[in-house]
């Protein structure tokens, strides 16, 4: 509270009342110095109407229109009779946005405590706004960043598929078509995770199994930057009961973070070991670092440091944040550690140890050969319809198509294939529709794969329990698809 009351006791008995009722208050010397101090953090001011000469109301005016729009410092007034309603054109002088209360002499003690209570209290609802749109303007900044990313991460596969149908470079399209692929599932996995919707499919799996894999992954990337990697496996009992795909998902990219910020030449080291019940990897980097106000941030969504303008390091801001939140969903943590900038980083990953499987199964992905089936392929994309249909029949199986939820019903009803690939929004009649008419008339005699766009844990649900056996999302994998083809009745 600041105070004005050069005359007379006012000042001596605000002062002692606000000091008994524990408000904090600062006396000021005259308009000038109370209107230097409203700049710094005022809560509201109290003056008495003698200090309020007409420089001095020109002075706070002043300071009044100066504000920001979020801001209305409370003004109260000590006033001697006649009436208030004259007081109040009286100090019109100040503008329309002065916001002020008027007590009358003599004044109440208990009246001035209450005026001043209330006058604190909508100020401090007022700083409680300016924070939050701070906060709001801070991630605009940040959603209009990520989408400048966006445009940019987007753009260059697109740009080398378009080029590489001009020339045929078959190689140059699946490799962009696969970057591509992963942008959309990050951006995917991350809408799922943030609204609690994505599933862990829990088993015992053998963390440094998945680290050694996902590092003899990367090798070709360290190899294109010449960096040395180096990973020290210090336990060889490193058991959790998670997720392997998610797992691998957050090895993959605190990996991919380590070899996107360090510079050629450069060194990573990779440790596995076990804490007080806890399976441990460190990634440490002789990278760009970190500096210290970033640490805490980022893994915050869509935030990165410092980023040229040629975006050559590439990245979307969010692979960290997936890092952290599926680490959390699997009962762990992760911290970052960095000395600041020029002297690299290093990440911590903790995930609690797991009982080991009765029987370990074998946990990398093979192609199984599937005999030639008979297949209803029923897609309203022509593309799609097309090359995968060239696929299939390159694969040895014979396909029929339909382009529509009507006809291909009634394709998979007269032809009865072993298997239907069916999309789900379909136009006429839509998949989920599709296969339940399917179950009604066929029973189990079709084994119907739902080859769809919508991929979370909801529409898998929905899909099963239209009668369909398996879901895939698009674009499918060849290697899922021939497995699940392999293993259609």
């Amino acid at each position: 509270m600041l105070l004005l009351m050069p005359f007379g006791r006012d000042g001596a008995l605000a002062a002692r009342a606000l000091r008994e009722a524990s408000l904090t208050y600062l006396i000021c010397s005259d308009m000038p110095d109370l209107c230097d101090r409203v700049g710094e953090g005022a809560g509201a001011a109290m003056i008495t109407e003698e200090a309020l000469d007409a420089e001095a109301m020109q002075c706070l005016r002043e300071e009044i229109e100066k504000q920001s729009p979020w801001a209305d410092l409370p003004l109260i007034i000590f006033v001697s009779r006649p009436s208030a309603e004259l007081k109040v054109r009286s100090f019109e002088a100040l503008g329309p946005r002065a916001n002020i209360t008027l007590i009358e002499r003599p004044v109440r003690v208990k009246t001035m405590i209450s005026a001043a209570g209330a006058a604190l209290r909508a100020r401090r609802r007022q700083y409680e706004v300016r924070d939050l749109l701070d906060e709001l303007e801070q991630r605009v900044t940040e959603r209009d960043n990520f989408l400048a990313m966006l445009s940019h991460e987007l753009r260059n596969p697109l740009a080398a598929i378009t080029l590489a149908a001009d020339i045929d470079d078959r190689d140059v399209i699946a490799r962009q078509t696969r970057h591509l692929k992963k942008l959309v599932d990050d951006l995917l996995d991350i809408g799922r995770v943030t609204s609690g919707k994505i599933m862990l499919h829990r088993t015992p799996v053998d963390f440094g199994d998945i680290v050694e894999h996902c590092v003899a992954t990367m090798q070709p990337r360290v190899e294109a930057r010449r960096l040395h990697v180096e990973v020290h496996r210090e336990t060889e009992q490193a058991w959790i009961d998670g997720d392997a795909v998610r797992l691998e998902q957050v090895v993959n990219n605190v990996l991919a973070n380590a070899i996107k910020y360090t510079p050629p030449d450069g060194w990573i080291n990779v440790v596995l070991e076990r804490d007080d019940g806890e399976v441990v990897l460190r990634v440490r980097d002789s990278g760009k670092g970190i500096a210290p106000e970033m640490l805490t941030r980022v893994f915050d969504l869509f935030m990165q440091g410092d980023v040229a303008l040629d975006r050559s390091e590439g990245g979307m801001g969010i692979g960290l944040t997936l890092v952290r939140k599926l680490t959390e969903l699997h009962g762990g943590s992760v911290r970052a550690y960095s000395r600041g900038p020029g002297s690299g980083s290093e990440f911590v990953i903790r995930l609690p140890l797991g009982a080991p499987p009765t029987g370990i199964s074998e946990r990398t992905r093979t192609t199984t050969t599937s005999a030639p089936r008979h297949i209803v392929l029923i897609e309203d994309n022509a593309d799609i319809r097309d090359l995968l249909r060239l696929k299939l029949n390159h694969l040895g199986h014979t396909v029929e198509t339909a382009e529509d939820g009507v006809k291909g019903l009634e394709t998979v009803l007269s032809a009865k294939p072993d298997i239907a690939l069916v999309d789900i929004g379909l136009p006429g009649l839509d998949g989920y529709d599709l296969a339940r008419q399917v179950r009604e008339k066929l029973g189990n005699d079709v084994y119907l794969v739902a080859l769809t766009g919508y991929g979370q844990a909801d529409d898998r649900k929905r899909a099963l329990e239209a009668g369909f056996d398996v879901h895939l999302t698009k674009p499918a994998d060849m290697v899922d698809l021939q497995n699940v083809l392999a293993r259609a009745r």
